[in-house]
């Protein structure tokens, strides 16, 4: 007596979905948090083979090692920055019961502490991106911006005329947006933007076929902007209307800040923009 060949697939797939949960119960607990890995375990074992597909997207937790190498040169870059453009003697007196949280800070980040700071809280969605643009108008030098959403929208499109104004002025204008989260402002305004001489940057970009594509889930999602790297903008706010999302309006707070810690924003863009490009900025232009 001889099994047809369909029972005998039947019994190699069987057999493959095993392998894969014996393998991924080994394989999916590494540097990673308990919930996420019950969580993944869970979805392999009732769905081994789709589940599999679905880790290999977007489950491992580890970059590109190109990508890897580049962040480490751009850190070290961020170092030689602050070196050249914050002046010594500026780190203000730690109180010990923060000196734990400095600490930390030092260990985990790039950044030193300063002082000589001012800070101005911008609570209002409209006013926040009012006063940016501003400031924008004002420019004279350069204008450093970043955003996880630019939108194909009213907001997205003042900032794309008030950034084309700006280069007409002879300011270096530079924008980088996120590959997923403004994939809509590609289409349209991206490329007027670019006819008018703003250098749009994409930012982790994805893509079946492109060569050296981010991962979907990996994503920029900074916020920030550096006006003749004397104004500095940080937040939770992207350049869209506060309805991108319909029936959710967005409420948001921005900081607008000057002093020395206006540098280590804009160290934080040249970082960035070195990652995407392998161009390497100077703090002068």
């Amino acid at each position: 007596m001889y099994d047809s060949p369909l029972s005998t697939f039947g019994i190699l797939y069987v057999i493959s979905e095993w392998v894969i949960r014996i393998l991924m119960l080994f394989y999916v607990p590494r540097r990673r948090s308990s919930a996420a890995t019950r969580t993944w375990l869970l979805l392999i074992f009732f769905l081994p083979i789709p589940g599999l597909l679905l880790y290999i997207i977007i489950g491992k937790i580890q970059l590109p090692a190109y990508r890897i190498a580049i962040q480490h040169a751009a850190s070290r870059k961020i170092l030689e920055l602050q070196s050249k453009l914050l002046p010594a003697g500026i780190t203000p007196p730690i109180p010990e019961y923060l000196l734990p949280c400095y600490q930390l800070a030092c260990k985990l980040g790039d950044f030193r502490a300063v002082e000589g700071n001012h800070i101005e809280i911008l609570r209002d969605y409209e006013e926040s991106l009012d006063k940016l643009i501003e400031d924008i108008e004002k420019a004279k030098t350069s204008v450093h911006l970043l955003t996880y959403i630019f939108g194909d929208d009213r907001i997205g499109q003042r900032f794309a005329e008030a950034l084309a104004s700006a280069v007409q002025r002879g300011v270096h204008c530079r924008l980088l947006i996120d590959s997923v989260g403004s994939h809509e402002a590609f289409d349209r305004l991206v490329p007027w933007m670019r006819e008018q001489k703003v250098e749009v940057i994409e930012v982790l970009p994805v893509g079946l076929f492109r060569s050296k594509a981010a991962r979907l889930d990996l994503r920029n999602h900074r916020k920030i902007g550096i006006i003749d790297h004397q104004i500095g903008y940080i937040g939770s706010q992207n350049l869209v209307a506060p309805d991108f999302v319909e029936d959710h309006p967005n409420e948001e707070v921005v900081a607008r800040v000057t002093g020395p810690v206006v540098a280590q924003i804009e160290a934080l863009f040249y970082a960035d923009h070195y990652v995407e490009t392998e161009v390497e900025l100077r703090g002068t232009n």
